[in-house]
């Protein structure tokens, strides 16, 4: 008679292990007795080992096998000299587990599976890393972005030139809108022939009189400031910064040590201006900017507005829209626009304080 083994039985039905004995029976079948209720005798039975419904995995040491469709039955066993048994049988049949298949072919090329293994490795870096990181950057307080966007607006804006009465006028225009009740936005204009604007983490966006300049409707400023109000409001720009530094924050996150995460991210804010959007999120603020448009009574079509007027200026004057080269203007971007504007309908009337506003900041 074949050795029995000790091992745990999992009926399927209830979370309860049973004790159990198993024993490999000829030519092909494994052997199952649960013991009853005060060391009676219990129920046996018979799983034929090449039935396509038993699957086996192990560890180094434990052994699982699992049998049958509803309730699928387990038993799990921790003898080694069964798991070695048993192992060496499957062997022979010719079913190994992935634990065996992986060793067997670590066995029989480590070259290849080495190199297969650094290929995981360098695709997890690369890919899954950065994919991982972004979505842990949501994961930081909120605080973490005004931290950030404090520490590094004094540098950001150096060399600009600010014009502080039109940055309360700015104000004023952005605070009509209520496009955010997450941070509190500060909006600054400044003077420049470049086309652009920028928003820091925490709250602080840029506008700069060369994309003004060209705008003839308040929609179109509306658009650009809830367009930057998203980037602010779904920390498009620490998602950005931590995907970039995917590797070291994302440790530091781990860790619990948010400082040094706070410390990198101040280190290099001052890329801001330049860092380039994915396409999903210059989509995500186009989107949402419009849906924040129509909530505070703005036509949305003036999203749609401003991205045609880049769209005219690109040929124009290439060199000056910097805006372009950190918010890329995709060939579908318009389209998009163009499609959630009826998403987002009316009707929407003039509103005069935004109008006169608009007209104060561009007179000269």
């Amino acid at each position: 008679m074949s050795t029995a083994y000790p091992a745990h039985f999992y009926d399927g039905l209830t979370s309860k292990p049973k004790e159990a004995f198993v024993r490999l029976r000829e030519p092909d079948a494994l052997e199952v007795e649960v013991s009853g209720s005060n060391g009676a005798n219990g129920d046996r039975f018979f799983w034929p080992l090449e039935h396509g419904g038993m699957e086996w995995e192990r560890t180094v040491s434990t052994l699982r096998i699992t049998f049958g469709e509803y309730p699928r039955r387990v038993i799990i066993s921790r003898d080694k000299l069964f798991i070695a048994t048993f192992v060496k049988h499957m062997q022979y049949a010719g079913r190994r587990g992935v634990y065996d298949r992986v060793l067997s072919l670590a066995r029989k090329g480590p070259f290849f599976f080495l190199l297969g293994l650094i290929v995981l490795i360098v695709a997890g870096y690369f890919w899954v890393l950065p994919f991982t990181a972004e979505r842990m950057a949501l994961l930081l307080p909120l605080e973490v972005d005004r931290q950030i966007g404090n520490a590094s607006f004094g540098s950001v804006m150096l060399g600009l030139d600010e014009d502080s009465a039109r940055s309360v006028v700015l104000q004023r225009f952005g605070d009509e809108l209520e496009l955010t009740d997450k941070f509190d936005l500060r909006f600054h204009f400044v003077h420049s022939d470049q086309v652009n604007a920028f928003a820091m983490p925490g709250g602080d966006i840029v506008v700069f009189s060369g994309i003004v300049n060209g705008m003839e409707h308040h929609e179109q400023l509306a658009a650009l400031l809830a367009h930057e109000a998203t980037h602010v409001d779904e920390r498009h720009s620490m998602r950005m910064m931590v995907r970039q530094m995917a590797g070291y924050l994302s440790l530091s996150m781990l860790l619990g040590d948010v400082n040094a995460v706070v410390a990198v991210l101040v280190e290099n804010a001052d890329n801001i201006r330049n860092m380039s959007y994915s396409r999903n999120l210059e989509t995500d603020a186009d989107q949402h900017g419009m849906e924040r448009m129509a909530a505070a009574g703005v036509d949305p079509q003036g999203m749609v507005q401003l991205l045609e007027l880049l769209e005219a200026e690109t040929d124009e004057v290439p060199g000056a829209l910097s805006f372009l080269s950190s918010h890329p203007l995709t060939e579908d971007r318009i389209a998009k626009a163009q499609a959630n504007t009826t998403k987002n309908s009316g009707p929407f009337s003039t509103d005069p304080e935004l109008e006169r506003l608009f007209d104060s900041l561009k007179a000269k």
